[in-house]
């Protein structure tokens, strides 16, 4: 996911994570392939001049997901490409659902992103970055809406996902102003009068049913 969005998450890595979920929200069944058009897959990421600027950044995300191992792509003359998707992992195998690895009767090996970031226009709204700290969030909760608050400090984000606090902060900034996250700060007390300090973050589920358009007076 970090190497999709870069150390920065800049506009380029932006339109690669965002591409490639909505590409495996667009095929969840059979081959895992999709065969739209560019200016479609720039209009739902909301790229400005979809047509133009925004079908041309979908291209070079194609090319680099396909350069990576994460999609493979088949030009079809006169006719928008086949792209397929392939192991998250960039490691070229074929994908197969997350679920169907799972243990019977035990827990799934995946973390569901809500629906709502593609219909109500969530995914075009927020930044590469927030989306990849709202994964880490829904990895952390256990995708459980109504779980206690998330424990996750600086160290911790950048030890197991690669985050730095700059691009961590910058993210729970955007969650906060959408109202997807809270977050309250908590000291405690140790020996020989050190103070330390932890900040706990909750997550909003159900604040993805309203479309953020809302959020933006």
């Amino acid at each position: 996911m970090m190497e999709m969005l870069g150390s920065g998450g800049g506009r380029g890595g932006d339109v690669r994570l965002k591409l490639y979920l909505s590409l495996l929200w667009a095929s969840p069944g059979g081959e895992h392939d999709t065969k739209f058009v560019a200016t479609d897959w720039a209009q739902l990421l909301g790229l400005p001049q979809f047509a133009t600027k925004g079908k041309r950044r979908v291209y070079e995300a194609l090319s680099w997901l396909a350069a990576q191992g994460f999609i493979e792509k088949e030009e079809r003359p006169g006719l928008p490409s086949r792209v397929t998707v392939l192991h998250e992992s960039g490691s070229g195998e074929r994908y197969s659902k997350p679920s169907s690895q799972a243990a019977k009767g035990g827990e799934p090996t995946y973390r569901r992103l809500q629906s709502a970031w593609w219909t109500k226009a969530w995914m075009a709204a927020t930044s590469g970055r927030a989306l990849a700290f709202w994964l880490i969030l829904m990895d952390e909760s256990n995708n459980d809406a109504k779980t206690d608050a998330v424990w996750l400090s600086e160290s911790q984000t950048s030890s197991k996902y690669a985050v730095s606090p700059y691009l961590r902060q910058r993210a729970m900034r955007e969650l906060k102003h959408f109202d997807l996250i809270t977050t309250r700060r908590q000291f405690t007390r140790e020996a020989f009068g050190v103070t330390s300090s932890r900040t706990s973050i909750r997550v909003h589920v159900e604040e993805l049913e309203k479309p953020p358009i809302e959020r933006l007076d």
